[in-house]
């Protein structure tokens, strides 16, 4: 009987394509290196939906983008990107989200330089990085230009009433190590990171900043995985410790 079933089933899908059930695992990636992906997999074999987030530096809504993904399925969250002219596709494409024009800072003061390259990917609040962008002869800055600073925890307590989101995906060009090394893990402990880990380069050869994924195993995270430009840090205690309700 088997062996009928089998021949039938050759014949019929010789001449008709077989019928493609959806899986949110199964879908290509927006992420740069698949990112949402690998996050989309963990939160799923945890039996999570609808994820919040935050999206630090989020530049495209769609391209290269690590939360774009999350939208699409029912989830909710905030965007942060001081380039107003991306922001402007941003509202077109997703309206449900929350658009934070600012740039995200381990500093207290209002604001800073803001250097704008024409390629938006590159854009930075560093000086040094901005000095590396333009000196490599590729790439032309165009502006630069005074934006309000404002922190991670501002966000969370002024616009989430003290919920911590998710998933936070970090990507601030030069200044991520700042940034995490200034946030209260202890206060927050979110439960995913997607942190850029490699500096800036020309080519394929991009150094890992080692530092940030060693703080990050100092405040009680773990690397569930790692793209090379980016890894995925996830906190051990809610990982072990979680239970669907």
């Amino acid at each position: 009987m088997n062996k009928l079933k089998s021949a039938i089933k050759k014949l019929v899908f010789r001449y008709i394509t077989p019928p493609v059930v959806y899986s949110p695992i199964a879908n290509n990636s927006n992420s740069q290196t698949g990112e949402d992906r690998i996050v989309a997999y963990l939160f799923s074999s945890m039996k999570i939906d609808h994820i919040s987030y935050l999206d630090i530096g989020a530049g495209d809504p769609v391209c290269s983008n690590n939360t774009y993904f999350f939208y699409t399925n029912n989830g909710k969250g905030i965007l942060v990107e001081p380039d107003s002219n991306v922001n402007d596709r941003t509202k077109a494409v997703r309206p449900d989200d929350l658009i934070i024009n600012a740039a995200i800072s381990d500093d207290t003061n209002e604001e800073a330089d803001f250097f704008i390259f024409n390629d938006p990917s590159l854009n930075t609040l560093s000086e040094q990085e901005a000095k590396l962008r333009t000196n490599s002869g590729v790439y032309q800055l165009l502006e630069k230009k005074r934006i309000k600073l404002i922190t991670i925890e501002n966000i969370i307590k002024d616009y989430l009433n003290g919920q911590i989101p998710d998933l936070i995906s970090l990507d601030v060009e030069g200044m991520d190590y700042k940034v995490l090394n200034s946030f209260n893990f202890e206060n927050y402990p979110v439960p995913v990171w997607i942190v850029e880990t490699c500096t800036y380069s020309e080519n394929h050869v991009k150094p890992k900043v080692t530092s940030i994924i060693d703080l990050m195993l100092s405040k009680g995270y773990f690397v569930y995985a790692d793209t090379y430009i980016n890894t995925i840090f996830v906190n051990r205690f809610w990982f072990e410790n979680y239970r669907a309700g």
